[in-house]
């Protein structure tokens, strides 16, 4: 995953420098014989996100909303051009951090905490149409596929045993493996009742669309939202349901 991340990011640096080099300065003229380039290429953005699931029951054609992840993401953003001034390409790398605590709750005579972890790498690959509103302000819409690859997803609960102790049992998404530290054989088995049977798929892919503004060429603000086309689920769970992950992000970013 480190050689994924570090090619991505060397490739990005490097198509955006070549990008540069090969574009003319194109900008609109607004007045007094000055031009103003208000969409520029590369760029850091960071932001807040939101993500929740629906789950679709396969045999009774139902379908849940599960959980709900508050995290943020941060990455480095590149604008292609198409087409000087209204058109481009974006794509980039981002990497998304989410977060959730269940309810605490009682095994047997034990109180489990628990709290859900999630790492992403996120690519972008989205048309982006720009319209400048002054010499410092523009407007923008951008919409296309986002490809997801899955760093970790952990379940952890943690619990203060009787004597004093700690003890914790870990449940990755991924692999479906457990480990635990701490516990009795006893008690190590009822906690690991409370496993699910569920893996996740590393692989997800989202449709979706953003709209925002540029302030003074530099500055860049966005909300958006996308929908899931993966069935996260793996393996014989995948069978009877359907797991979609979809997002709510609001980014700020700063243009070089």
């Amino acid at each position: 995953m480190k050689k994924l991340f570090l090619t991505a990011l060397v490739a990005l640096v490097l198509g955006g420098a070549t990008d540069v080099m090969a574009q003319p300065r194109y900008g609109r003229h607004y007045g007094f014989h000055r031009y103003e380039s208000v969409f520029k290429g590369l760029g850091m953005n960071f932001g807040y996100v939101h993500s929740s699931s629906r789950v679709r029951d396969l045999y009774l054609n139902e379908v849940d909303k599960v959980g709900g992840m508050n995290g943020f993401d941060v990455g480095l953003t590149m604008d292609f051009t198409l087409i000087p001034e209204a058109l481009y390409l974006q794509s980039g790398l981002d990497y998304v951090y989410q977060m959730d605590k269940p309810e605490a709750h009682d095994v047997g005579f034990v109180k489990l905490t628990g709290k859900n972890q999630d790492h992403y790498l996120d690519i972008p690959v989205q048309l982006k149409y720009a319209h400048p509103l002054t010499s410092k302000i523009g407007v923008f819409a951008q919409v296309g596929p986002v490809l997801s690859f899955g760093m970790s997803s952990k379940m952890t609960y943690r619990a203060r045993l009787e004597d004093g102790s700690n003890a914790q049992v870990i449940y990755n998404y991924y692999n479906g493996k457990v480990k635990t530290k701490g516990f009795s054989d006893s008690v190590e088995q009822i906690v690991n009742s409370q496993i699910p049977d569920s893996k996740f798929r590393r692989f997800d892919m989202r449709l979706g669309g953003a709209v925002g503004a540029r302030f003074f060429d530099v500055l860049e603000a966005s909300i958006g939202y996308q929908w899931g086309v993966v069935n996260k689920y793996r393996g014989d769970v995948a069978k009877d349901y359907k797991m979609r992950r979809q997002q709510l992000y609001v980014t700020l970013g700063v243009r070089f």
